[in-house]
C-alpha cells in the first residue's frame, strides 16, 4: 500500500488531516448523545420496552446496510466524497428528529436513527482507511490509534451535552418535552452541514481523491477479499470486538444497579469512558516501543481476566473490573481494523466497508442479549465480553506470528541480495 506523497506539501494538507481526525470525536459524540437522550425520547413518546430497545439498536443497523454503498461511493468518487456525503446524511438524520417529536411518531424516530446511523457508518468507512493510508504501512496501526484517541473524548462530551440538554428540556411542559429535546439536534444538524461545506472546500491529499477504473466492479472487489486469510480473521475479530463492547457497556448500568445500588450507574459509565480514554493514550504510547500486535494481546488478556472476575464477583470489585476492562478495550478496535486492511492495497476501500459490516453485525448482538437476559443474570453476562477478549487475544497472536514471519522473510531476502548490492 502506497503512502501519500506528502513531501514538501505536508503543510498544505494539515488542515485536511486535522478535519479528518476531528470526525473521530464527532461520531463518538453522536453515538453517546443518542444513547443518553433516547430514554427521554422514549418517555415523551410513550414508547414501550420493546420499541425503546428497537430504537436503541437500529442506529447500528446503518453499518451493515451501508457496507456496499459506502464501498461503491469511496471507490468511484474517493474518500473525501464519502466523508462529505456521510456528514450530509448525518445532518438529515438530525433534522428528522423534529417530525418524530412533533407528531409523536415512532416511525419517524426509527427513520431518524437509521439515517444518522448510515451517515456515521459512511464517515467511519471513509475516515478510518484514509488515516491508514496517510503514511507508511509500518506505522498504520499506531496512526489510527492516535486518531481514534479523539473518539472517547467525543463520547464523554456527548454524555455531558446530553445531560445539559435533558436538564434544559425539563423546564418545559410534558407535552412539549420531546420538541424541546429536538432543538439541540436541529442546531447540531446545521453545524454538521457547515462542517461538510468546509471539508468540501479544503484541499485533500491525492489519496483522498483517487478513483478506481469505471469497469472495476465493487461486488467483484468484495469477492476478492475472501482470499485474504488474515483479513477475514480480522473481520471476525472486529465482529467479536463490537459484541464485547456493546454487551459490556450495554449492561453496565443494570450491572451497577444490581451490584451497588447506592452508586450512580451513569457515573460508573462515565468512569468507564475515562478509563477508555486513558487506555487509548497509554496503549498508543506503548506501540512506539512494543509491536502493536503484542500490545493488543496484552490488553485483550487483561480485559478477559477482569470481565471474568466481574462475572463471578458482583459488587464493588465487579464495578472496578468493568472500569478496568474499559481501559483494556481502548486499543482493540483501531488495532484490529488497521492490522486487517494495512496490506490490502487497492482493495482497502472495499476492505474497510466489509470490516464495518462485520462490526455492525456484532453491535446488533445487544438486541438479542436484551431479549434473553433476565435481571438476576446480568452479572453473568460479563462472561460474554470475557470470552470475546480471549478470542481477540488469539487473533493478536496470529497477527504477531505473521509479522514475525514477514520480518524473517525480509531479513532473508536482504541477506541473499547483499552480495549483489554494489
Amino acid at each position: 500500500m502506497a503512502a501519500i506523497p506528502l513531501g514538501t506539501h505536508a503543510k498544505s494538507y494539515r488542515l485536511a488531516i486535522g478535519l479528518t481526525v476531528a470526525m473521530f470525536a464527532l461520531w463518538g459524540l453522536a453515538h453517546r448523545l443518542y444513547d443518553t437522550l433516547l430514554p427521554e425520547f422514549a418517555t415523551a413518546l410513550s414508547l414501550g420496552t420493546y420499541r425503546t430497545s428497537m430504537a436503541q439498536w437500529i442506529l447500528s443497523l446503518g453499518y451493515p446496510l451501508m457496507a456496499v454503498p459506502a464501498a461503491m461511493l469511496t471507490r468511484n468518487f474517493g474518500y473525501k466524497s464519502g466523508v462529505v456525503f456521510g456528514l450530509g446524511c448525518f445532518a438529515v438524520g438530525m433534522f428528522l428528529f423534529y417530525p418524530a417529536a412533533e407528531q409523536h411518531a415512532f416511525g419517524f424516530l426509527l427513520s431518524a436513527a437509521l439515517v444518522v446511523g448510515c451517515g456515521l457508518a459512511l464517515l467511519e468507512m471513509a475516515a478510518d482507511p484514509l488515516i491508514v493510508r496517510l503514511g507508511p504501512v509500518e506505522t498504520a496501526v499506531r496512526r489510527l490509534n492516535i486518531a481514534q484517541a479523539l473518539n472517547p473524548v467525543g463520547v464523554v462530551l456527548g454524555l455531558f451535552v446530553g445531560r445539559q440538554i435533558i436538564e434544559a428540556a425539563r423546564v418545559h411542559p410534558v407535552a412539549d418535552f420531546a420538541k424541546a429535546l429536538t432543538t439541540p439536534y436541529f442546531l447540531i444538524g446545521i453545524g454538521v452541514l457547515i462542517f461538510a461545506l468546509v471539508i468540501d472546500n479544503v484541499e485533500f491529499p491525492t489519496v483522498a481523491r483517487e478513483r478506481v477504473a469505471k469497469d472495476d466492479s465493487t461486488i467483484t472487489d468484495f469477492k476478492r477479499l475472501f482470499s485474504h486469510r488474515l483479513f477475514m480473521l480480522g473481520a471476525g475479530a472486529l465482529a467479536v470486538c463490537s459484541t464485547t463492547q456493546v454487551v459490556m457497556w450495554g449492561f453496565a448500568i443494570q450491572y451497577t444497579q444490581l451490584a451497588t445500588p447506592h452508586l450512580s450507574a451513569t457515573d460508573v459509565l462515565l468512569w468507564a469512558f475515562y478509563a477508555f480514554t486513558a487506555g487509548r493514550i497509554v496503549g498508543t504510547g506503548l506501540m512506539y516501543v512494543i509491536n502493536p500486535s503484542l500490545v493488543l494481546a496484552l490488553f485483550a488478556a487483561g480485559g478477559s481476566i477482569l470481565c471474568a472476575v466481574a462475572a463471578f464477583f458482583c459488587g464493588a470489585t465487579g464495578i472496578l473490573c468493568i472500569v478496568g476492562a474499559s481501559f483494556f478495550l481502548s486499543v482493540v478496535f483501531p488495532t484490529i481494523f488497521a492490522s486487517a486492511i494495512r496490506d490490502l492495497g487497492p482493495q482497502t476501500k472495499s476492505g474497510a466497508a466489509f470490516l464495518m459490516l462485520a462490526a455492525g453485525l456484532g453491535a446488533i448482538s445487544l438486541a438479542l442479549a436484551d431479549l434473553i437476559v433476565r435481571p438476576a443474570g446480568v452479572q453473568y453476562v460479563m462472561i460474554i465480553p470475557s470470552l470475546g477478549f480471549a478470542a481477540i487475544f488469539a487473533f493478536a497472536m496470529v497477527f504477531h506470528r505473521n509479522d514475525n514471519r514477514a520480518v524473517a522473510n525480509e531479513t532473508r531476502r536482504e541477506a541473499v541480495n547483499a552480495p549483489f548490492a554494489g
